[in-house]
């Protein structure tokens, strides 16, 4: 079996999450994205800390992992580093 590069080079983005996966929303840290961080803090601070259910997941070429996240009927997209598993 051949792999190709592109294959390679995105063998390690695998999601941590799958799809109907319940979450929760935390802030993430300003270290990781101070943009992010400090726009979740004040513009969207309605959704820490509230659980959602993970209803798509995309791979960016550059390997960024997105989840699309149904809160209370509101989709939002976040990233890997912005959720916690909800078992």
């Amino acid at each position: 079996m051949q792999l190709s590069l592109f294959e390679l080079e995105h063998e390690h983005c695998k999601p941590k999450f799958q799809l109907m996966d319940r979450v929760k929303v935390q802030l993430i840290d300003e270290q990781i994205d101070s943009e992010l961080h400090h726009y979740r803090k004040y513009y969207e601070p309605h959704i820490l800390n509230k659980a959602g259910e993970i209803t798509n997941i995309q791979i960016s070429g550059s390997g960024t992992i997105t989840y699309e996240v149904d809160i209370y009927g509101v989709k939002h997209h976040l990233l890997e580093q912005e959720l916690i598993d909800l078992l």
